[in-house]
């Protein structure tokens, strides 16, 4: 059991990996003078938001519905 769950702790941390590459959210950074180095960009959240949530609920759900249908049923 710890080996499936050691499994799932690397898939979520790659696929929250690979959803931050793809959704870019970056907040305010400022120098020591008070200029702004880097910009806040939080356009692409709210999509990033709804995304993990959908797979958050869809993947467990399928992952029920396929162990339903098939032979692990009994396992």
């Amino acid at each position: 059991m710890a080996s499936f769950t050691n499994l799932a702790l690397a898939a979520s941390q790659l696929g929250t990996k690979y959803l931050n590459q793809a959704f870019v959210v970056t907040r305010e950074v400022k120098d020591a003078s008070g200029a702004i180095t880097t910009p806040a960009d939080y356009h692409q959240l709210g999509v990033l938001l709804v995304l993990t949530t959908v797979i958050g609920f869809v993947l467990p759900m399928l992952a029920v519905v396929f162990v339903k249908a098939t032979r692990f049923r009994s396992a």
